[in-house]
């Protein structure tokens, strides 16, 4: 009897720890996405901000957008998000995120430099020019007005030589980002991402990359990122999307029954959800077939049971006359066979 207790309570504090860790890789895994989305955003506005600035026509306001310090730029944002994820000693960081993070902080503070050199260039050099050129001694002596000038012409040659250091740091990230990218395969949230921010991803990395995702992630198995994104989508309650992302692994795979369950489970939660009780059932139904053949968590089967049971609590169907005695007849049944099918897996995962 003791014994039986001493396995309930490991059994019981096993499951706890493996729901906060599962809760901390969700928090994570969003962070990851974070940084992505901004590197992304602080990519293309310094590309912005490189061409205006070849042109000439690049003003103070529109390098304040890319960088400032008190939060408000995209730069400055990355930096802080890569700081507090990929933080040096932290031993579940690996060693690329750690370099992703100090180019970053690097790119931060070149960027720093030159907004204050082009502060210098744009508020204080066409006033001193100003007054230079009244000659009526107003500047006082003449050789600060020429130190000036040295302060303003090294700003511009900083400015220069600062945009191009910037520019090969962001062209090296861009080369390592792939090989950062693959460590993050078995990140729902990013593969979602990669799938709603198709535009951006090939505005950004480029057509050939933007279409390449999948293969360059999972090789020859890529329809693994569209199994993935179903997953993801269905236990955010994304049922239609998960349906889509679910039917687009099934076109590479025709014939697998572990995504069609998961095609009929999905159209069966957003038919529900989308007051359709009926219809709802019969797709679960269709789940029946298959889950003896395929894996069907736990997790789900007590998601249908739940449904089936709150069909029999909220509709009246037990005198013949009632109009839903059929749905309600056909939840106790769908009900039963749930229960008699074999023990199912279990899985852990936050909600």
């Amino acid at each position: 009897m003791l014994l039986g207790r001493g396995i309930d309570r490991m059994t019981s504090e096993g499951i706890k720890k493996m729901e906060e860790f599962a809760l901390l890789q969700k928090d994570r895994d969003r962070k990851v996405v974070e940084i992505i989305y901004t590197f992304l955003l602080a990519t293309r506005t310094f590309r912005q901000i490189y061409e205006k600035h070849q042109q000439g026509s690049l003003h103070f306001s529109e390098l304040a957008k890319f960088v400032d310090d008190q939060g408000k730029s995209v730069l400055f944002i990355l930096k802080e998000s890569c700081h507090n994820l990929f933080r040096q000693g932290n031993p579940y960081v690996l060693e690329k995120e750690q370099i992703f993070d100090l180019t970053i902080g690097s790119i931060f503070h070149l960027a720093m430099k030159m907004r204050e050199d082009l502060y210098q260039l744009e508020f204080y050099g066409p006033k001193y020019l100003e007054l230079s050129h009244k000659g009526d001694g107003t500047m006082g002596p003449e050789d600060l007005i020429l130190q000036f000038t040295k302060i303003t012409t090294r700003a511009r040659l900083s400015i220069s030589e600062g945009i191009e250091e910037i520019d090969a740091l962001f062209q090296g990230l861009l080369l390592q980002f792939q090989d950062l990218l693959v460590e993050y395969r078995e990140n729902g949230l990013l593969i979602r991402f990669f799938l709603e921010e198709s535009d951006l991803l090939q505005e950004v990395l480029g057509k050939d990359f933007a279409g390449d995702i999948f293969r360059i992630l999972y090789g020859p198995e890529e329809v693994e990122g569209y199994r993935l994104a179903g997953e993801s989508y269905f236990r955010s309650a994304f049922y239609t999307r998960a349906i889509k992302a679910f039917s687009r692994a099934l076109e590479k795979t025709p014939g697998d029954e572990s995504l069609q369950l998961k095609i009929y489970l999905s159209q069966g939660m957003e038919q529900f959800y989308s007051l359709d009780p009926l219809q709802a059932l019969g797709s679960f139904e269709k789940c029946l077939p298959l889950a003896r053949r395929v894996e069907f968590l736990e997790t789900y089967r007590t998601m249908v049971r739940n449904i089936c049971q709150k069909i029999q609590e909220e509709f009246p169907g037990r005198r013949k006359t009632d109009k839903h005695r059929d749905l309600v007849k056909k939840a106790a049944s769908l009900q039963r066979q749930l229960d008699e099918l074999p023990p199912a897996p279990s899985d852990i995962y936050p909600t």
